[in-house]
């Protein structure tokens, strides 16, 4: 019997480890390697990195600082949770755990376009996330891949950069609201629904092809057609979600009894900063669950 499973080793995962780890509860982060944080180059925007830092980079540091407090990481896919006594069982495509609470931090996988070789200019002029990577596209001309509101927001903040923004459709019938469809249109985004058929350019992206022949010159496109992750969890548990994403509160609680969510699995801003924090809430908000009362980790300076 542990004390916590971390389910995600993301930052995320491990900034919750940090916590519950500290707070002497043996801490167990199942993570297999495959968080989508590891897939990314590079990150400027990130507390503590003021000359930036890789996405291996992250995680390697946060599994050395939640480890050095004394939290364990099992490199297991788990594929089982469901409650047992008091607490939960976890078990993996090895073994078996029992532990008393859960945080969940599974992350979200991001579903790529069909459009052919999107994946080899991922870095690029490819991106999935508009407030990481838009600054490096001031002025240009770039493209939304996407049919719903998703996709309608992410082209309205890419107008904080450049003003030369449309939104492809991909053949998707589109599913904007009324409201945001108004918006885009006084913004001058255009929106066109003609299937794409492949990314174009030598090394970085230099437009997009059209199945029609046509070429769309732009210099990045901005995937957002959803997330998905860790739902299959969720549903064994039984905790209330919105589409991909968790239903949680304030204090990152999934409504089921000593579970709780933090990361892109909650939906909201995909960046590593808020991840922290949500791991952070979590997983201060379980050791009170256990402990009772409120807990308190830090001291002060002395005059």
């Amino acid at each position: 019997m542990a004390d916590v499973a971390i389910i995600g080793g993301g930052p995320a995962g491990l900034a919750a480890a940090v916590y519950t780890a500290r707070a002497d509860q043996e801490t167990l982060v199942f993570d297999k390697g495959d968080g989508t944080t590891r897939d990314v180059d590079w990150m400027e925007n990130v507390y503590g990195f003021p000359e930036g830092a890789s996405g291996p980079e992250l995680v390697d540091v946060g599994q050395e600082q939640a480890t050095k407090f004394g939290a364990e990481i099992v490199e297991e896919e788990v594929v089982q949770v469901g409650e047992e006594g008091n607490g939960y069982g976890i078990e993996t495509e090895v073994d078996e755990y029992a532990v008393e609470g859960v945080i969940l931090a599974t992350g979200a996988s991001y579903e790529s376009p069909a459009i052919k070789d999107v994946d080899d200019y991922e870095g690029g002029g490819v991106s999935y996330c508009v407030e990481c990577d838009a600054f490096f596209y001031q002025d240009a001309p770039v493209a939304v891949v996407g049919a719903g509101n998703y996709a309608a927001k992410e082209a309205m903040m890419l107008l904080d950069y450049t003003d030369d923004v449309r939104i492809l459709t991909n053949g998707k019938t589109v599913e904007i609201d009324d409201a945001l469809l108004e918006r885009l249109a006084e913004e001058g985004i255009e929106l066109i629904e003609a299937p794409a058929d492949r990314i174009v350019g030598d090394d970085v992206v230099e437009g997009v092809e059209l199945k029609s022949g046509d070429v769309i010159d732009v210099e990045g496109v901005f995937v957002a057609l959803g997330a998905a992750g860790g739902t299959d969890i969720a549903d064994m548990l039984g905790i209330p979600r919105d589409g991909d994403y968790l239903d949680v509160d304030g204090e990152q609680y999934t409504g089921v009894d000593r579970v709780y969510a933090a990361g892109d699995i909650t939906g909201g801003q995909r960046q590593v900063n808020v991840s922290v924090g949500e791991g952070t809430t979590a997983a201060i908000n379980l050791l009170e669950d256990f402990r009772g009362g409120e807990y308190v980790d830090y001291k002060k300076i002395e005059a």
